[in-house]
């Protein structure tokens, strides 16, 4: 862990707020925002993957891509909504430490590449994924399996800042 003099003034004004102390202090509101968080991941992370590998040729035969996006894209909605809250939670009491640590800001940088390329895949596909099976574009495949590693790369980074 990075010493505290590596700390952005930010992070650490964040960190040392009523609202970090009070985060710290309590014996439910830290531990609650971890629930949510690990909820939200598991959410948001679940229906992107199932949709991917939907997306990559898996279970075409069990339900439509243009009908696997519409079930699953309210899942992945719901974990964004649980997790940012949990998150921030979790930021506002450990700030310092956490904006020093090369893993937690590589997680950012990869949560933001991977909300960044389903943004780009619903303006380029969207509107074709009823088309989907019969002509899979190969760049889009591409972008089904750039997600699939960086969405399943943001939890493991999660679970890894604990430790460096």
């Amino acid at each position: 862990m990075q010493h505290a003099a590596n700390w952005p003034l930010w992070a650490v004004a964040i960190q040392d707020s009523a609202l970090g102390l009070v985060i710290r202090q309590s014996t439910w509101l830290y531990p609650a925002g971890n629930v949510l968080h690990v909820l939200g991941v598991a959410l948001l992370v679940g229906s992107i993957l199932a949709l991917d590998f939907r997306l990559l040729g898996f279970g075409r035969k069990l339900m439509p891509a243009e009908a696997a996006s519409r079930y699953l894209t309210p899942f992945a909605v719901a974990g964004v909504v649980l997790l940012v809250p949990g998150g921030l939670t979790l930021f506002i009491a450990d700030a310092g430490p956490l904006a020093a640590n090369e893993i937690f800001k590589m997680k950012l940088l990869l949560v933001t590449f991977g909300f960044g390329n389903a943004v780009l895949f619903r303006a380029l596909w969207g509107s074709k994924l009823k088309d989907w099976d019969r002509a899979r574009p190969a760049f889009g495949r591409v972008q089904a399996m750039v997600s699939v590693a960086v969405w399943l790369s943001v939890p493991a980074l999660g679970r890894l800042i604990a430790y460096f």
